[in-house]
């Protein structure tokens, strides 16, 4: 049976792909037509082509009988057009060429932003879908309630997965732009650092996802794809100090008078016309600085998903990444 797994040279999509190599399966990814390939096995079959060309897709989707779709427009900035043309309509044309050309199951890789990104405690799946005010989040829940239609109407078998904050190997966007300003002294503790971070190690998160597509029973259904160790934003910034050697974070910003700098920060950016995200947003702000603690016991029972990496060990892990791949001291 050929796996199709969109996004595949992402830092979710490469580690599903890893994994599907070690177990001994060929997969084939579609990927954009500028993306960088080298790091994907010889034992890959590469598509090039975007999510919102039906062309591409009906190539790739031919012979396929389950997709791991982890293509997205990440981030909480940008053109709130861009998202929904990846997020919402090339969703829309993936689930039309899985349609078309009969693949057996769906699995698509949403987030636990659609709950909202500081829950103020613990959730897990029955939790209301909420929009933060950014266009991802927007464009996930919007993505999630298409699926929600295609469920009901049993026209394709499709199970929905979101993930925590994925960390580890590769994580240039968030992990080792942490470690950077850890490293170079300039990071900043969001309050007093005892609320609680929905973390995620990639590969957990990469296991969770094909237990999604292996298991006829999740058809239909979503899953919370999060680590239960109870670790605190302290922890975990603590933790990567530790492994780099360096000091840990002296500074704190109160939360809500860090998401007021956010808010500010980002009318600053929109009124400059700024293509790039500016260095604090209230997406952030929460992230790092909410009360986020996710349940998982539906996986747990439905899936048989456990999480198998610590935070301690996935940090060390990550640093030793971070460390070849940063060894120059860029950041």
């Amino acid at each position: 049976m050929t796996v199709l797994v969109t996004g595949a040279t992402g830092l979710l999509g490469s580690h599903v792909v890893d994994l599907l190599l070690e177990r001994g399966e060929r997969p084939r990814v579609l990927v954009l037509a500028g993306d960088d390939v080298n790091g994907l096995a010889a034992d890959v079959d590469v598509y090039r082509g975007d999510v919102r060309d039906p062309a591409a897709l009906e190539a790739a989707f031919m012979g396929v009988t389950r997709v791991v779709h982890c293509a997205a427009r990440t981030g909480p900035w940008g053109p709130e057009a861009d998202y929904e043309a990846v997020n919402v309509r090339g969703l829309a044309a993936v689930v039309r060429a899985a349609l078309t050309n009969g693949v057996r199951h769906l699995v698509h890789v949403s987030s636990i932003t659609v709950h909202g990104n500081d829950v103020g405690g613990a959730a897990d799946e029955t939790a209301p879908l909420r929009t933060d005010p950014n266009p991802y989040s927007r464009s996930k829940v919007a993505g999630e309630r298409l699926l929600a239609r295609v469920i009901e109407d049993g026209t394709l078998s499709v199970a929905i997965v979101r993930p925590g904050w994925i960390y580890g190997p590769r994580d240039a966007a968030s992990f080792a732009r942490i470690a950077t300003m850890i490293r170079a002294g300039r990071m900043t503790m969001i309050g007093s650092g005892r609320n609680h971070v929905p973390l995620i190690y990639v590969r957990d998160a990469a296991r969770g996802v094909l237990l999604a597509a292996d298991v006829e029973a999740a058809a239909g259904r979503a899953y919370l794809l999060v680590s239960d160790e109870p670790v605190t934003q302290r922890d975990y910034l603590y933790a990567i100090a530790a492994e780099l050697g360096a000091s840990p974070p002296k500074r704190c910003v109160p939360y809500r008078l860090g998401l007021l700098l956010g808010a500010g920060v980002e009318t600053a950016a929109r009124i400059a016309r700024q293509r790039t995200p500016p260095p604090l947003t209230r997406y952030g702000i929460k992230l790092l600085g909410g009360e986020n603690r996710f349940l998982l016991d539906r996986a747990r029972r439905e899936l048989g998903f456990s999480p198998r990496v610590s935070m301690v060990e996935g940090v060390r892990r990550s640093a030793e990444w971070y460390r070849t791949a940063y060894a120059d001291g860029a950041g």
